[in-house]
């Protein structure tokens, strides 16, 4: 006897919902229905095998329109500060609400708490300034002429002087905080960007445009040598790890050096995303990360061994976000970001949309995470999703119980240890075989398709709670479940987390991969009817997961903060080779 098929199922389910009238095949109707309600009328080196690091965004912090640049964290005052263009923006961190502006500016692009958070010191790029201002009442202080163009600046903790590095003429620009007035240039040469001090009056300083770093002395003022940065074109952000031993410079073409600061020899080349502008270092626990604005992603390195300085992680963050701070107290990163409008032709970056500008929050990923990080819940609340799940005892109820019953006793051994195995492998790699491609080995392909799949969970979690449905082996214990968890309890069955997994994952892919669409979309089908042979889910079920993952792809997609993450990962596959 064949097992009743899924369509006849969901007919008698659609029916019983009355939803669905006049369509003859339910699994067409029940997304086309959800799909139209929910979209609202819309829907018209050797890369790293892991990620190893887990932080997810945990909150926005929403700001004016306007540029941005670098920002800093003051710990004496709790407060983060951002280099906003025409000012610098104060944000408190207790209340994680925009403060106050201050010192007007031309183009502001660093900003450093100096005297335990009473002042701060901005550089203003079009005026060729610096100036040190009052938190207290917003007054300018001081006003210093830098050079032309002053961009990055850091605090030298052996000499006490501030080394502003000038874009535009080459030089650091040394200022005395303490008679806020010039004390001596340092002629290096080129366009400078971020600059890092050894703590004992030395310095290392990218240069963006000769593909190097220049030493220089800050307490002789000069300039002592020279580190060529072979396979870096363009370096931004630069940062100083493992107790001075390591240098890390992050590339315009995608890559980082990992440098030692002794000889200067490059030890390793990192792979990262596009447009990074800084390196920010934890140190306490033992990471590094890299914003990358084209990509949206922030690179994580692990630097607790300075021989094996690696990629740990890629998270997910938007594009745009290329710069930010670091507190070091909690390990929590503000990374400011907008959305942006696609890329004109000759542009380097899009226009920001107005009303976007926020600060992204990010904290180390916790057991429990339940709040969505791009998806409104909104659209997903469970009645106008989904249609109910047939009722217990119903018609609709027995027909998908013989459909399991007929699944199973029609699977060979082989194809109940693959519902087995499936059951166990809850991750993108369930594609690998379908996408002819070891995915856990594409960084950037890694971290879209499991936040895919962490979004749609989320999503997916909120109707589970609300329908709370028996599940099959709950409702008929002659059916075994193959999961077989101890104290294991038969709720929370509609929608399927593992077919939500499935769907979601498999149309991501199918949209990256199109030559291999339809080998995927067997799979994510072939690994929804697993949970009704493993008697862990009812069709009706796999279904719902269906429209949700679907749903939830959909609006991934076309999310413009995840733009530059799809482009990497489409770049990322096409490159790869086919297993």
């Amino acid at each position: 006897m064949n097992p009743p098929s899924k369509r006849n199922i969901l007919c008698i389910a659609a029916s019983s919902a009355e939803i669905g009238k006049g369509f003859k095949n339910m699994r067409v109707a029940f997304i086309a229905a959800a799909l139209a309600a929910a979209c609202g009328g819309v829907c018209a080196q050797a890369a790293p095998t892991a990620t190893d690091v887990h932080y997810r965004i945990v909150d926005r912090i929403p700001g004016r329109d306007g540029a941005w640049d670098f920002a800093s964290i003051d710990p004496a005052g709790n407060a983060l500060y951002i280099a906003r263009g025409d000012a610098i923006e104060r944000v408190d961190l207790a209340t994680h609400k925009v403060v106050d502006s201050l010192a007007p500016a031309r183009r502001a692009h660093s900003v450093l708490a100096l005297d335990s958070g009473e002042m701060v010191f901005e550089t203003d790029g079009e005026t060729g300034l610096a100036r040190f201002v009052s938190v207290k009442n917003g007054a300018v202080l001081a006003e210093v002429a830098t050079g032309a163009k002053p961009d990055a600046a850091f605090v030298d903790p052996a000499t006490g002087l501030i080394a502003v590095m000038n874009a535009g003429d080459g030089t650091v620009a040394l200022i005395d905080p303490r008679t806020r007035t010039l004390a001596g240039k340092i002629t290096v040469g080129g366009s400078l960007e971020f600059g890092v001090t050894d703590g004992e009056g030395g310095a290392f300083v990218n240069i963006e445009d000769a593909n190097a770093i220049a030493r220089i002395d800050l307490k002789s003022k000069r300039r002592t040598g020279t580190i060529a940065l072979p396979g870096c074109d363009g370096p931004t952000g630069l940062a100083l790890v493992a107790n001075g031993a390591r240098l890390i410079s992050a590339c315009a073409n995608h890559v980082a050096l990992v440098i030692d600061a002794k000889s200067g020899k490059t030890l390793a080349t990192l792979a990262i995303g596009a447009d990074p502008d800084a390196v920010l270092v934890d140190e306490t626990r033992g990471l590094a990360f890299i914003p990358c604005g084209g990509s949206g992603t922030l690179v994580a390195l692990s630097i607790v061994d300075p021989h094996h300085i690696a990629v740990a992680g890629i998270i997910p963050t938007q594009r745009g976000a290329k710069t930010g701070a670091l507190d070091p107290r909690d390990g929590r990163i503000y990374l400011p970001a907008a959305t942006l409008e696609p890329v004109a032709k000759g542009s380097k970056r899009g226009q920001p949309v107005s009303g976007s500008f926020t600060v992204l929050v990010l904290a180390p990923a916790k057991k429990g995470d339940k709040a969505l990080q791009y998806l409104n819940q909104a659209d997903f609340v469970p009645t106008r999703t989904l249609p109910a799940p047939p009722p217990k005892g119903s018609a609709a109820e027995a027909l998908e119980l013989a459909r399991i019953h007929a699944l199973i006793n029609g699977a060979d051994a082989a194809r109940i240890a693959q519902a087995k195995a499936d059951s166990d492998r809850e991750d993108p790699s369930i594609f690998d075989t379908a996408a002819r491609r070891d995915l856990r080995a594409l960084p950037n392909t890694w971290a879209l398709l499991t936040l895919v799949q962490s979004e749609t969970d989320l999503a997916i979690g909120s109707s589970k709670d609300f329908f709370n449905r028996t599940r099959p082996w709950g409702v008929d214990t002659t059916i075994h479940n193959c999961e077989n968890e101890p104290g294991a309890k038969p709720m929370r069955g509609y929608p399927s987390g593992h077919s939500g997994l499935g769907y979601s994952v498999g149309w991501t892919l199918a949209q990256l991969l199109p030559d291999r669409a339809p080998a995927i979309l067997d799979r994510a089908r072939d690994y929804a009817v697993s949970r009704e042979i493993c008697g862990a889910h009812f069709a009706s079920d796999t279904e719902a997961s269906h429209v949700v993952g679907t749903l939830a792809a959909w609006k991934l997609a076309n999310d413009p903060r995840l733009s530059g993450l799809y482009e990497a990962a489409r770049e990322e596959l096409a490159t790869s080779a086919n297993r």
